[in-house]
């Protein structure tokens, strides 16, 4: 003989002794969660249950809500369905349409038995909300599959009432249709008209569910979910130009057609914003820009570097359109610039030079050579005196540079073709001083006897810068120098100062056979060094 357990009892049952506690059951029978009108058909019962096992038999009884336990019930259902599984021990049995005479709600009752033979009774399990339904009759979205072209959809259906008895159905008029488009990003609410029939158009935005809801006075309803996935048409991006070649600072324009391909024919593709930046960066640096009503973009940027790999893409996702790219090459060649360039000519004519050869739009460690230049008239006959090897960006010293009396200086980088390095010049520098010499200048007598007076005279004149005059130089200091015979080194035997007339004259006793010479060691920083003739004395 089975057993059975009683689960909730209404207020006036007496319990049983052999249970343990009111409202539980102590047999290991199916466990009753909930019973309830099925959503989508009210007149379809729902029943939830915790089971082991199987479940071998379940039956619902139906009562008026508010009547007792005890009263007859007025249905007796025990054709079920299982729906769905939320897992092995937990599922979802569905009745087939209940037929009853009167509408209203239900109470329901409970008995389910396992595989074993175990029993669980539960009385209130739920309500059966008997009551005409609103639904929803013929929802669907047009196109089915929208495309590029065809990018609004239509979502369109009818509201009725259905009696769960008769199974009939009547118009809904003025009933609010609440419509989820675009996976529940995009909203909108239509009325329907007076045979219940609502259409709305929607511009897509994305694929995803499209549905609808009604929340009224009759209660709850909602559609079918439909799917809506466009079609993605291919695009393509024409360039006008590809490949660039500039100048370091110097912008590039970068224009093109967006194109969408219909059929066999390609169509400009208009308002999709897109973005050029450098492919695969590692620091984006992004310009925008939108297509305009031809399909054509267009992108300025300044590229840096030697070469720029640039990529055009699209920046937002569209659901009509598959993504595209295209690429952008900028080749650049680099300038270069002189900076702080100075000379500076000594009272030997040696030249020293300083400056640096700076290096724009290239980050490189090479070296480059630069030529020191000379030219008369610092516009024609430019001629190499030196060249140095220098590096990017420091500064650089050449001394020593053999130069000239009178003339302009320049540093010059040729350039370098394999690097794209475009050559320059810097600006000249003039740069001389006057000229200096002691005419006449004599050591006599010769020969002399030793121990007599050997007279050192001369004049000290100078040749201002830009003159082919010379004039007297006076008031300036003269070095007298003496070389014994047979020594190489030049003794400072006295130091005269000249006359207005830029005359001096100076005796010394003999001693020894030798060399004489006036000289003008230390000028001013206008003046070259100057010296007079060597004369040799023969002293006996």
């Amino acid at each position: 003989m089975r057993q059975i357990s009683r689960g909730l009892v209404t207020a006036g049952a007496v319990l049983v002794a052999s249970l343990a506690l009111p409202g539980t059951a102590h047999a290991a029978g199916p466990t009753v969660k909930s019973a309830y009108s099925d959503q989508a058909d009210w007149s379809v019962l729902d029943v939830r249950l915790n089971f082991s096992g199987e479940v071998g038999k379940l039956v619902a009884t139906l009562r008026p809500v508010g009547s007792s336990a005890t009263d007859t019930p007025v249905a007796t259902i025990t054709d079920f369905t299982k729906r769905y599984e939320s897992s092995s021990w937990d599922a979802v049995w569905a009745s087939q349409p209940i037929h009853l005479d009167t509408l209203g709600d239900y109470t329901v009752d409970i008995e389910a038995t396992d595989g074993s033979g175990e029993t669980t009774v539960q009385k209130d399990a739920g309500t059966l909300h008997y009551q005409k339904q609103p639904v929803f009759s013929g929802f669907a979205v047009t196109p089915a599959e929208p495309d590029i072209e065809h990018q609004t959809i239509t979502a369109a259906g009818d509201m009725v009432v259905r009696d769960p008895s008769t199974r009939e159905t009547e118009p809904l008029p003025g009933a609010s249709v609440d419509l989820t488009f675009d996976g529940g990003s995009g909203k909108a609410t239509a009325v329907t008209d007076g045979a219940g029939h609502f259409a709305v158009p929607h511009q897509l935005t994305q694929a995803g569910w499209a549905f609808a809801d009604y929340n009224g006075d009759l209660g709850f309803a909602a559609s079918s979910w439909i799917d809506v996935r466009p079609k993605a048409a291919p695009t393509r991006m024409v360039l006008d130009q590809s490949s660039f070649h500039v100048t370091t600072g110097e912008k590039i324009k970068v224009t093109g057609t967006l194109q969408y391909q219909f059929g066999e024919e390609w169509k400009p593709l208009s308002g999709i914003p897109l973005e050029m930046d450098y492919k695969e960066c590692s620091t984006c640096s992004p310009v925008d820009t939108t297509t305009d009503a031809n399909g054509r973009f267009s992108f300025v940027r300044t590229p840096y570097g030697s070469k720029s790999v640039y990529e055009i893409a699209f920046t937002s996702y569209t659901p009509f359109a598959q993504h595209s790219t295209a690429d952008v090459t900028a080749a650049v060649t680099a300038t270069t610039k002189f900076s702080a360039f100075t000379a500076s000519l000594d009272k030997y004519a040696q030249l020293k030079v300083t400056g640096t050869l700076d290096l724009i739009g290239r980050d490189v460690n090479d070296q480059a050579s630069v030529d020191i230049q000379y030219s008369a008239n610092g516009k024609t006959n430019w001629t190499t005196k030196k060249t140095v090897k220098v590096g990017f960006g420091s500064q650089f010293t050449a001394d020593k540079v053999p130069g000239y009396t009178d003339g302009y200086w320049r540093l010059r980088y040729a350039g370098s073709t394999t690097k794209d390095i475009k050559g320059t010049t810097s600006n000249s520098l003039r740069r001389n001083r006057a000229l200096t010499r002691i005419k006449d200048a004599n050591a006599s007598p010769e020969p002399v006897t030793k121990g007599r007076t050997i007279t050192v005279k001369g004049v000290l004149q100078e040749r201002p810068v830009g003159s082919s005059t010379w004039r007297a130089y006076g008031g300036k200091k003269v070095q007298i120098l003496f070389r014994p015979k047979g020594a190489k080194s030049w003794y400072l035997m006295s130091t005269v100062t000249t006359k207005s007339s830029g005359s001096f004259s100076k005796g010394f006793t003999a001693r020894q056979d030798g060399t004489w010479v006036p000289v003008f060691l230390y000028p001013d920083s206008k003046h070259f060094v100057g010296s007079g003739t060597e004369d040799y004395v023969d002293v006996r």
